[in-house]
């Protein structure tokens, strides 16, 4: 039974080694590491990333963050195949071509509002898009998340070509728009941006609402509508001070390609975690959710909406739950070439046991052969001393007691010939 054990255990050692061998070659685990593309330093994309860089190196993933100009260089990032980048920071509606012109790009999560802010000076009375025929309008500049978003709701409200287009954005914006240069300026931001904070508490601005706002939301569904009650973003200072609604666009992590997919539930509980405590436009729970998207979901993180993180990553470590599913995942195919192999370790341990008596009858059998074909005292000697090692080598193996009886048959038989032998030495030596 030991020696039996023994062939099985020579079995296991080459499977547990093909299965390292697969698992670090052909199954490579996660990385430790990943590139996530945020925004300007000190704004409200870079201090999240933040947030999620730290939260994440808890869980033993090291995120780099890169600090772009927003939206549209992050998503040139995530399509350039050397830029390093594998996730990014990506404001919803901004994205509405490169949904197709990228097919590779998929969402893991929406985050947070980041509201279309629509600021004027006080004395500007503006009660609808269709003012602003004749005015002049900061949008930001090219590559800018506000450009886009606004551009299509005054395309949408007739007026894009009866405005003068100004790409002032932050606070070549505002000091325009408080000299009198600029009607109105227009920003895409989250309500806690410290610079949307300055312009809010500022006494000689206000924003405004935008009325028939659900027929801009029906007709941009990658945008969402956010209600802000009175006083909600100030309460001091009651700002606002009635109820509005705003369109608003969504931040959203996107990723490419390159992302490794199993790291979606270990990203998004991290995320959830961060805005766990919500915002002053998020009630806590709200998000990270599935929607609005500009791209399609990633399939780990649409599982991961519908079912919460993955059993095992529940009851374990992350990298212990992915060494875990890979080491399943490899069993299954080794399982199958292991179970006909394992089969096979008796009949081959029974080979090699007998194949080890056969080896010493041939032997025998060839000594035999020397007596039959008359043997000389010399060759007779030498045969004698060889099948007296033979008998040595013998005692000194063990077989499984099943060989026991074709082990003593091979001693009788050993002595048998050796009778033989010395027998024929005598009649030899009295001929002599």
């Amino acid at each position: 039974m030991k020696n039996l054990l023994r062939s099985k255990v020579a079995w296991i050692a080459v499977a547990a080694i093909g299965l390292a061998v697969a698992l670090f070659l052909l199954n490579p685990g996660p990385p430790r590491e990943i590139t996530l593309a945020t925004g300007a330093a000190g704004g409200a994309y870079d201090e999240f990333g933040r947030q999620l860089a730290a939260r994440l190196a808890r869980d033993g993933l090291t995120v780099t963050l890169r600090n772009t100009q927003g939206t549209v260089e992050n998503l040139a990032l995530l399509n350039e195949p050397d830029s390093g980048v594998t996730i990014a920071l990506v404001q919803s509606g901004v994205a509405l071509e490169d949904a197709t012109q990228s097919p590779d790009l998929r969402s893991l999560a929406a985050l947070f509002h980041e509201p279309l802010w629509v600021f004027t000076r006080r004395d500007f009375n503006l009660t609808s898009l269709r003012d602003l025929r004749g005015r002049r309008v900061a949008i930001g500049p090219e590559g800018s998340g506000t450009r886009p978003v606004a551009l299509r709701v005054m395309e949408l409200t007739g007026v894009a070509d009866a405005v003068a287009l100004e790409p002032l954005a932050g606070d070549a914006a505002y000091d325009a728009l408080r000299g009198g240069t600029i009607d109105v300026a227009m920003f895409v931001a989250g309500s806690q941006s410290p610079f949307i904070r300055k312009l809010l508490i500022d006494g000689e601005l206000k924003f405004h609402d935008l009325q028939r706002v659900r027929a801009y939301q029906a007709a941009l569904p990658r945008l969402t509508t956010v209600a802000i009650g009175e006083g909600q973003l100030d309460v001091a200072r009651n700002i606002p001070n009635e109820d509005r609604t705003l369109l608003a666009a969504v931040v959203t992590l996107v990723v490419n390609d390159d992302f490794y997919s199993g790291l979606a539930p270990l990203v998004l509980q991290a995320a959830k975690d961060v805005l766990t405590h919500g915002g002053p436009l998020e009630p806590p729970g709200m998000f990270p959710a599935a929607r609005p998207a500009d791209f399609p979901l990633l399939p780990e993180a649409e599982h991961y909406h519908k079912n919460g993180p993955p059993f095992l990553l529940r009851v374990l470590p992350f990298w212990a739950a992915t060494m875990l599913v890979r080491v399943v995942i490899l069993l299954v195919p080794l399982a199958v070439v292991l179970i006909p192999l394992f089969r096979l370790a008796g009949p081959v341990y029974q080979w090699q046991t007998r194949r080890k008596i056969f080896r010493w009858y041939s032997h025998l059998r060839a000594i035999d052969q020397h007596l039959r074909a008359g043997a000389s005292r010399e060759t007779v000697d030498a045969d004698l001393a060889k099948l007296r090692d033979l008998q040595h080598e013998i005692l000194s193996v063990k077989v499984p007691l099943s060989y026991t009886d074709e082990l003593y048959n091979l001693h009788l038989h050993i002595d048998w010939v050796i009778q033989r032998l010395e027998r024929e030495r005598g009649t030899t030596a009295a001929a002599v």
